[in-house]
């Protein structure tokens, strides 16, 4: 991380300098640094010429672009606490952030792109009768207009460090979002955690198929990027051909995506039987959700490099544990991230190797907004992550899978993850999820939700066959169905709340 670099309002100004590299590409004309910041400094004029005052809150409805990309940072120089949102939420999801969170300002795309929630925007904030600014953004657009006859010379709010810069939704796949706030200090201790794990360089080209609304895309790619002057080539539509594409073409040094993502695009290379040399492809990372270890193979013999693991979440800003460059996949996530601290508390006293992860350090979140009321964490105090791990002698965590997610079938504890590593080691399932359903004999039953690959016939007892083969006889799912494609949320993660148990059948095996 660039030495200049101390709060969210220098990461893009450091590296605009003579003889800048590009900041982003692969949304239309590449950007540099100069060019960026110039449009940041714009931006941040136009929020002071509308009356926003540090603290206030601003909420960015925009896609992955050099839009998001400077509302983010311009909210930051003006000491606004920003609320990202994905555009892709339903106008019921956003209406109740919006009436629970009452933002000054929202900086969104404009009514008549592809998102449903933006048509709905102003009607939405007509009928909560919120006095907040809709600021849309995008060529020709008003804020646009706003940033062309702004001030461009105004020196940016430089807040604490404990200060509140930012709110993250949890992803709400089981029930309504709640707000992560987290510190100022906290964003740039991430950043240049990042940084230093995987050497980013301004050599580097960071491919970004993820939102950047997301704390994966936002934290792990766009701040850890871009905070080392490296180029950001973003993908902000990123199905399977697509991504593909961005990789063939752009030639990038770092990837990360979620296992869905890359799953999908080594299918894609599959299908078209094309081989791309991995050029100066140095490192490769998943996360979002487990990895199968069927998905790293696939994609490490099409491409060449293998796929590497994280493990973190919003409440963290991100990252927990990292498999570091260099090192070969163990099927784990990789050591803890500094300066995190960590316990193990075990749920089966004969088991003290392996319990719910909790951890404590200054990167955590402040606390929850719940239904808009604050609910704060004491500094003191070890945040409980409801994830089953293990640690073996060498540091490395292994996930084993959601506290909450847990099966226990007839008194023994079954975990979804690791079916679901079974089921998706059959060459013929590209996607898979399990979950535990009521059952009045067993207590719960383990059911199975599986997409096939491209040309293959799959059958559920042949899935429950192939199971009872690798895993033990009270684990392997009983109840299976086999649909086209699996739903997922906006980060491409699996909603295993939205899979309907109707369609489940049993299978005629027996034991």
């Amino acid at each position: 991380m660039h030495a200049d670099i101390t709060g969210l309002c220098d990461v893009v100004a450091a590296h605009a300098v003579p003889g800048d590299g590009i900041a982003l590409s692969g949304i239309g004309a590449s950007v540099t640094y100069a060019q960026l910041d110039a449009r940041i400094q714009a931006a941040l004029g136009a929020l002071a010429a509308l009356g926003l005052r540090p603290g206030e809150r601003v909420l960015l409805l925009l896609p992955t672009s050099v839009e998001f990309v400077t509302a983010y940072f311009a909210a930051h120089r003006a000491g606004l606490v920003v609320m990202p949102l994905n555009p892709l939420l339903g106008p019921d999801e956003v209406r109740h952030i919006l009436d629970s969170m009452r933002p000054a300002a929202i900086i969104a795309a404009p009514a008549d792109g592809p998102y449903p929630v933006l048509s709905a925007l102003d009607g939405l904030v007509a009928d909560l009768r919120l006095s907040c600014l809709v600021l849309r953004s995008g060529p020709d657009q008003p804020f646009d207009r706003a940033m062309a006859r702004a001030r461009t010379d105004l020196p940016p709010v430089r807040r604490d460090g404990r200060d509140e810069a930012l709110i993250l939704f949890t992803s709400g796949t089981s029930g309504r979002p709640k707000g992560a706030s987290h510190r100022e200090a906290a964003l740039i201790t991430n950043a240049r955690h990042a940084n230093a794990v995987f050497s980013i360089t301004r050599d580097d080209v960071l491919l970004c198929p993820l939102p950047l609304s997301h704390v994966f895309g936002q934290m792990v790619m766009m701040l850890g990027g871009l905070s080392a002057g490296a180029e950001l080539s973003l993908v902000p539509r990123p199905g399977p051909a697509a991504l593909f594409d961005a990789m063939v073409q752009r030639r990038p040094s770092i990837i990360a995506a979620v296992p869905a993502s890359l799953a999908a695009v080594a299918e894609q290379a599959r299908q078209t039987g094309h081989h791309p040399e991995p050029g100066r492809l140095r490192f490769v990372l998943a996360g979002g959700a487990p990895l199968p270890a069927a998905t790293g193979t696939v994609f490490q013999n099409r491409f060449g490099v293998p796929v590497h693991q994280g493990y973190g979440m919003t409440e963290v800003a991100c990252c927990i544990a990292l498999e570091r460059p260099g090192t070969m996949p163990t099927g784990g996530v990789g050591a803890l991230c500094t300066p995190l601290s960590h316990r193990i508390v075990p749920l089966d006293p004969a088991d003290p190797d392996q319990g719910e992860l909790q951890l404590a350090g200054p990167n955590l979140l402040r606390g929850y907004y719940i239904d808009g009321t604050f609910q704060p964490r004491g500094d003191d105090e070890w945040f409980a992550t409801g994830d089953i791990v293990r640690r073996d002698a060498e540091g490395t965590l292994f996930l084993c899978d959601r506290k909450k997610e847990m099966i226990i079938r007839n008194g023994y504890n079954v975990y979804p993850s690791e079916v679901e590593a079974a089921l998706a080691s059959h060459p013929g399932v590209l996607h898979v999820a399990v979950i535990g359903v009521a059952d009045e004999q067993v207590g719960q039953e383990v059911a199975a939700y599986v997409s096939p690959r491209e040309g293959h016939m799959l059958s559920a007892d042949e899935l429950a066959a192939w199971c009872r083969a690798r895993i033990a006889l009270y684990k392997y799912p009983r109840l299976i169905a086999i649909l086209p494609v699996l739903p997922t949320n906006t980060t491409g993660k699996i909603m295993k709340r939205a899979l309907d148990t109707a369609i489940l059948r049993r299978v005629s095996l027996s034991g």
